[in-house]
């Protein structure tokens, strides 16, 4: 074994349970980046700039090659990559991601239970009306990423808000309408 296998390769596999740890971890990370940048910075600069910054982020999110075969403004193509590729936030939830209803035109994504970034936030001492905020700000990278496949996004709801125990992403098809960013 090289010594950059020993330095970089500590297991050769590792199971669901710690792969998933390494993810809600990584992902409590970005929370607090975020959070903290919420602390520091003036909030009307933080609400404009923190809304630019994650809707960019989406819009990159969005040309991976998993797409480059799929239609835009296929509904399941965003549906599909949330259950099959995806290994972000929605990967952190309790009990995972799950389409509810579909039709060509729309498409209902529930996320049962609490996701890394709400956690990260709540480690933090946010209180629940900050915790409510941020991810409202942070569901600009969704609405990015849905935006570049020619859909939209819109949370209907998210485990941020008390007594909500699940996230619901809902998914249709753009057909003009408002842009989230213009």
């Amino acid at each position: 074994m090289t010594e950059r296998e020993i330095r970089f390769n500590k297991k050769d596999t590792y199971t669901y349970d710690e792969v998933r740890t390494m993810l809600e971890h990584a992902l409590m990370e970005r929370a607090a980046t975020l959070g903290f940048f919420y602390k520091v910075m003036p909030r009307d600069l933080f609400d404009h700039y923190g809304k630019l910054a994650l809707y960019a982020l989406g819009q990159y999110r969005a040309k991976n090659p998993y797409f480059d075969t799929r239609e835009k403004g296929d509904v399941m193509a965003m549906v599909d990559y949330l259950w099959e590729k995806g290994n972000g936030v929605s990967s952190t939830v309790d009990d995972g991601n799950y389409c509810t209803e579909h039709d060509e035109e729309h498409a209902l994504v529930n996320m049962d239970g609490k996701c890394a970034l709400v956690a990260g936030w709540e480690r933090m001492g946010l209180s629940p009306d900050e915790v409510d905020y941020l991810c409202q700000i942070t569901g600009y990278g969704d609405f990015g990423q849905c935006e570049a496949l020619g859909l939209k996004g819109e949370w209907l709801e998210t485990s941020a808000k008390p007594g909500c125990e699940r996230c619901i992403l809902k998914i249709t098809k753009l057909n003009g309408g408002k842009l989230a960013i213009e």
